[in-house]
């Protein structure tokens, strides 16, 4: 927007005496001719702006149009800073930018780069999640708009239906991209992965939204599914995926070379197939109803290839 991007540069001016034309353009991420025009329109609206010639010339404001720096202590402006910049990595907004530089303008001690940052959070997105985000600007325009999203839809059966939605909030999780609305077919609130979804459109049709609460995303309200806590063994080279997803308590003990961990699984293939993210380096210990059906599973995959018996798992 560009007010937003006007905004930036007054503060940009605010913090620095001159800055050239091409320094702003690189910051701002537009052309000099975009530059050009909002300095005539700073101008024009009052704002005291003076330019320099000459190999150090370049756009200032005159030193008496000053702001109070005080607002934000340095680690204030730090934390915001790297919040914005890891948001950014998942949701390309220009306006990311602007913010940026304003609060670079603000900080006390002068800069938030993430080069000089002690942390640094890497959101980076893979290939089909960054094709994927294009869609975002269509549904982020609809929850905006408060107009209707239709779609195609695959659920986890492999069944197509036709979707007109409500959308209210976009969630991204677990490296997936989640739209989270009222469902129209099925009169109630649904979460919806963006992957599976197929010719989204946004509609010239509003809505009236809804008393809407963000819907849980741990798995437990919006699926209905049988957990059961299974024993595994596992190497120890795989311990970390269940710290991190689970949880170190989860490890109730090591064995050699090997740990025994227990977590939940849903008992069904969905399920199973969280248990063949380990490969070889995983047995299901108990119940042993869910380790003979892990082995049927097994099973079946392989006499997809012509193998009779699966491989014999690490002890």
């Amino acid at each position: 927007m560009k007010v937003e991007r006007l905004i930036a540069m007054i503060m940009i001016l605010l913090n620095q005496e001159v800055v050239s034309a091409g320094e702003l353009a690189r910051r701002l991420e537009v052309s000099r001719r975009t530059i050009y025009r909002d300095i005539d329109t700073l101008a024009m609206a009052g704002l005291p702006v003076f330019s320099t010639q000459g190999a150090a010339g370049g756009v200032g404001l005159m030193k008496s149009y000053k702001v109070d720096k005080k607002l934000f202590t340095q680690r204030d402006v730090q934390t915001l800073a790297a919040s914005l910049g890891s948001y950014r990595q998942l949701y390309d907004h220009k306006e990311i930018v602007h913010v940026l530089e304003k609060l670079n303008s603000i900080s006390p001690e002068g800069g938030t780069s993430a080069e000089g940052s002690r942390f640094a959070v890497d959101l980076s997105l893979n290939q089909g999640n960054e094709a994927l985000r294009s869609l975002l600007g269509s549904i982020e325009t609809a929850i905006n708009e408060e107009r209707y999203l239709t779609f195609d839809y695959i659920d986890k059966g492999g069944n197509v239906s036709s979707r007109k939605i409500e959308p209210y909030r976009v969630v991204f999780k677990e490296s997936s991209w989640y739209v989270q609305a009222y469902c129209m077919e099925r009169e109630d609130y649904r979460i919806f992965k963006l992957a599976r979804m197929g010719r989204l459109q946004v509609l010239k049709e509003t809505f009236p939204p809804r008393g809407f609460s963000p819907l849980p995303m741990d798995g437990a309200d919006w699926m209905s599914r049988e957990w059961v806590t299974v024993t595994v063994r596992m190497d120890l080279s795989v311990k970390d995926k269940v710290i991190e997803r689970y949880g170190e308590d989860h490890i109730t003990a090591i064995e050699g070379n090997s740990c025994l961990a227990e977590f939940p699984i849903i008992n069904n293939a969905f399920g199973y197939d969280v248990l063949l993210r380990f490969g070889d380096k995983c047995e299901v210990i108990a119940p042993p109803g869910v380790r003979e059906a892990f082995g049927s599973y097994i099973r079946k995959i392989l006499a997809k290839y012509g193998a009779e018996e699966p491989p014999k798992p690490n002890s």
